[in-house]
């Protein structure tokens, strides 16, 4: 089939994949959708992504299905450095990687595989993207479900420097909803911050919202971090 012809019917489907009627019909076709995400032409790549990934949307066994399949989630996280030249890819693996956790009711241990894959670089970078603040709203979410997934064993999430990653979510610029959100990864991983870790000025920032900031909410959580860990 044709590249173009097999693009246009891509493009259909993820369309299509976007209405909850047409998924049941969608997702019996699932592993043939997969042979395209790690296929070597880049325009069906993204439109292969965008299918699984809205169809993983609300769906907790086609999220176990992939992310039981710990080569497919390696190759995803390939396709990102593979093609650094595309926006699209650069945009849609992080995302779909994010709803494969969020959408997933997964063990600890799967979920540990999935995080040696450095699937965390992937979404804090979604954090970083200020102009689509729902972007950012899906990282941290995903950050906020691994963390309570793992439990203890979240610590390993600040071998990828996510302190840095929630300072920068705390400016006045940023969507009150992403700084909510990252002020409350912030409290969930302060039990096991030291001197060492807390090397991003987090105590200026947080000294400044529970001050100056007229978002009560945000206010009101930055009061609390400061109360329960002085972070000196």
């Amino acid at each position: 089939m044709l590249i173009k012809v097999k693009h246009a019917a891509l493009s259909a489907l993820r369309n299509l994949s976007i209405c909850e009627s047409a998924k049941p019909k969608i997702v019996p076709h699932l592993e043939t959708l997969l042979q395209y995400v790690t296929c070597d032409k880049p325009m069906l790549v993204f439109k292969s992504v965008g299918c699984v990934r809205s169809l993983t949307r609300g769906n907790a066994q086609v999220a176990q299905t992939i992310a039981s399949n710990i080569e497919l989630v390696q190759g995803l996280v390939e396709l990102v450095d593979k093609y650094k030249y595309h926006n699209g890819i650069q945009g849609e693996v992080p995302r779909l990687l994010c709803t494969l956790i969020v959408e997933g009711n997964h063990p600890p241990a799967l979920l540990l595989k999935m995080i040696e894959c450095k699937v965390i670089p992937l979404i804090l970078h979604l954090t970083t993207t200020k102009e689509f603040p729902q972007l950012q709203v899906e990282g941290w979410l995903t950050i906020q479900k691994v963390i309570h997934t793992l439990g203890d064993k979240g610590e390993c999430v600040l071998r990828d420097d996510i302190l840095k990653f929630c300072e920068g979510s705390l400016d006045d610029q940023t969507n009150p909803n992403v700084r909510i959100l990252a002020l409350n990864i912030i409290r969930l991983v302060s039990i096991g911050i030291t001197k060492d870790h807390d090397l991003y000025d987090i105590a200026d920032h947080l000294d400044r919202i529970s001050l100056s900031t007229t978002d009560l909410p945000a206010k009101q959580l930055a009061t609390e971090i400061k109360q329960s860990h002085p972070f000196n």
